[in-house]
């Protein structure tokens, strides 16, 4: 009888401990959410273009041409929140989070991508993601696809980009 109170007391406590983790894995999940995502490509010793492309989890972008660009100043334009959570979405399935925050630079010339990403409570900055994982290169392929101006439908908010 004491060895059946004992293993029931045991699973109780096991099981009890198992949905206490659980919970706990809920929260930290949730208080991961991307708010948005920051990409900043540098200029180089030439004329490579020199300009910022920020996505928000609302849908909106933001464009920011400072150098070196085919028009200057910052643009808007809502890319809709399906576009914008399927960007955001990629950074989170690549756990953007756990990348090192800076990658040693081999090629002084080559135009940089920092990217910025900001979450609920902090922040992550990644310097010279040229140089790091493979596929820090692909999110910026995404991030230009869905936040860099190409057409007339971007709103003009600004004269001059603020660095």
């Amino acid at each position: 009888m004491k060895k059946i109170v004992l293993v029931i007391l045991f699973l109780a406590t096991g099981l009890a401990t198992f949905a206490k983790q659980n919970k706990n894995k809920k929260k930290s999940a949730s208080g991961n959410d991307i708010i948005s995502v920051t990409m900043h490509r540098t200029m180089c010793f030439g004329r490579c273009p020199d300009y910022q492309i920020e996505i928000d989890n609302k849908g909106m972008a933001t464009y920011s041409a400072i150098r070196f660009n085919a028009d200057s100043g910052i643009f808007k334009k809502n890319i809709g929140v399906a576009k914008a959570k399927e960007v955001l979405g990629q950074f989170k399935t690549y756990r953007i989070d756990t990348c090192k925050n800076e990658y040693d630079n081999r090629i002084p010339d080559m135009a940089g991508i920092i990217y910025t990403v900001k979450y609920k409570t902090s922040k992550k900055t990644i310097y010279n993601a040229h140089f790091g994982p493979a596929f820090l290169k692909q999110l910026a392929e995404v991030m230009d696809a869905a936040g860099k101006k190409t057409d007339n439908s971007w709103k003009k908010i600004a004269n001059t980009a603020i660095k």
